[in-house]
């Protein structure tokens, strides 16, 4: 079914869903934000410092712009039509059931890979204060405790994570102003500002060279992947089209400034060499350095609860995403059950499953797992945005060729999704380069192969039966 541009869009799975249209525009921002920040800036960032050095701040740039050509393309499709599809729902309609279908599953496969990243994170954060505790029983305790909240009963995540959100956004906004201060005194330098002296003079601004910067790229798509969320929430919002388009234009900006503001204070705070002789999060490090451990403490706590929330959220939206989309007899009505709470437990399972196997991965090899896994979810955020700016392109020309008026258009157009694209492909091509992550990558295209694959059997086979029916 294509896009009905001439009067009010229908969209597939949803008549009657029931959602209710509660979530005000300080809510969609920050749950959006919130699930963002997580463990791929927190302890995410360490680990591509150690692979690019202070280059990595080109990373983090170049991300950031990918990420605002992509958001703002899907701005305008979802002011147009806020539904809680989103992205999936746009690309079945402009590009194909297929094509949606397997946009969907890749996003099923980046929750799952996230969640087995955040998990292995977690289980190296907990060293802070249990170095002899193996990296993988946290993750197993987490996930066990997610999977049985998930089978109870289904979370209003609300109000709730807009605070835990802030909680978030508070801890990086504090670690800004130390690092600030730090740079303007010279804590660490015998009372000489620094300002960008540690960019430079450890090894120079390419310590690992290109090579360097392809590796670190893998973990800083991850750290922006899921602020497509946004979109998925609209279908709740109340006022969409004000309330999305608010939310669209600030917060996008908000993530650039905290993301790229954070890294770049903290390489100019203490040397990038630093990071090398030590795990966990450069957050948490920059306050032991300079004599506070309760607050080095305290933030080390955030970061596990923030990586927590992201978890429960992924086998959550996992889950859901899954029981939603999952197409062909007798597997779709097994996945479809609900238990008598009413959720798709099936789904839940099956989902937790998937995830358990980073926790297998995290036990074999505890210190790669974090890098291999995060490489393979980026893959597939990498191509969710690349739908997105597809379906946009298509969605416009269509806008176009029937005359008509959008109320949120992208600027410059065709020339910023073409950008976008562009982007998109170089990051694909440096994952792949970087022999760190490229096995990785590996993984996450040979699900697509199987997505593929299994909506082309289930098609036909429908329509044999269908065939056979008649």
């Amino acid at each position: 079914m294509s896009l009905n541009l001439k009067g009010q869009p229908r969209s597939r799975g949803q008549t009657g869903d029931g959602l209710k249209r509660s979530m005000t525009s300080r809510q969609m921002q920050m749950l959006a934000i919130g699930g963002v920040i997580g463990v791929g800036l927190f302890y995410g960032a360490s680990v591509a410092v150690k692979l690019a050095g202070p280059a990595v701040i080109i990373d983090f740039a170049v991300c950031g712009l990918i990420v605002a050509i992509v958001m703002r393309s899907l701005a305008e499709m979802t002011v147009e039509r806020p539904v809680s599809g989103s992205f999936s729902q746009y690309a079945h309609d402009l590009l194909g059931a297929r094509t949606g279908f397997i946009t969907a599953g890749m996003w099923w496969f980046f929750w799952v890979a996230t969640v087995m990243s955040e998990l292995a994170a977690i289980g190296k954060l907990v060293e802070f204060w249990a170095p002899a505790v193996p990296a993988w029983l946290p993750g197993l305790i987490a996930l066990i405790l997610f999977t049985v909240s998930n089978l109870l009963t289904v979370k209003v995540f609300g109000e709730l994570e807009y605070w835990f959100a802030i909680l978030k956004v508070l801890a990086v906004l504090v670690f800004m102003v130390f690092g600030a201060l730090i740079i303007a005194t010279g804590a660490f330098n015998h009372g000489h500002a620094l300002w960008l002296t540690n960019l430079y003079v450890h090894r120079g601004f390419f310590p690992n060279g290109i090579l360097g910067l392809a590796m670190g790229i893998s973990l800083v798509v991850q750290a922006y992947a899921g602020v497509e969320t946004l979109a998925v929430e609209s279908g709740e919002t109340a006022n969409p089209e004000r309330n999305v388009r608010r939310a669209f234009n600030t917060v996008t900006l908000r993530i650039a400034i905290l993301y790229v503001g954070s890294v770049f204070i903290m390489l100019c705070a203490f040397p990038w060499t630093y990071l090398i002789g030590h795990s966990g999060s450069p957050y948490v490090l920059l306050f032991a350095k300079i004599g506070i451990p309760v607050a080095a403490g305290l933030v080390n706590l955030i970061i596990i609860l923030s990586g927590l929330s992201s978890c429960n959220t992924g086998l959550y939206g996992g889950s859901r995403m899954l029981f939603s989309n999952v197409a062909g007899s007798r597997f779709e009505q097994a996945v479809g059950r609900l238990n008598k709470r009413h959720v798709p437990h099936v789904a839940v399972w099956l989902t937790a499953a998937a995830i358990a196997v980073g926790i297998i991965i995290t036990y074999l090899a505890p210190n790669n797992v974090y890098v291999w896994i995060t490489s393979a979810s980026a893959f597939a955020d990498l191509w969710v945005w690349g739908i997105i700016l597809v379906s946009e392109m298509v969605f416009r020309h269509r806008a176009r060729a029937a005359g008509r008026t959008l109320k949120f258009p992208v600027p410059l157009w065709p020339l910023t999704p073409i950008l976008g694209l562009i982007l998109l492909v170089t990051s694909f091509v440096a994952i792949v380069v970087s022999p760190l992550t490229r096995v990785s990558v590996f993984a996450g295209v040979a699900f697509l192969v199987l997505l593929w694959l299994y909506h082309v059997v289930m098609t036909g086979r429908n329509r044999g039966n269908a065939d056979r029916a008649t």
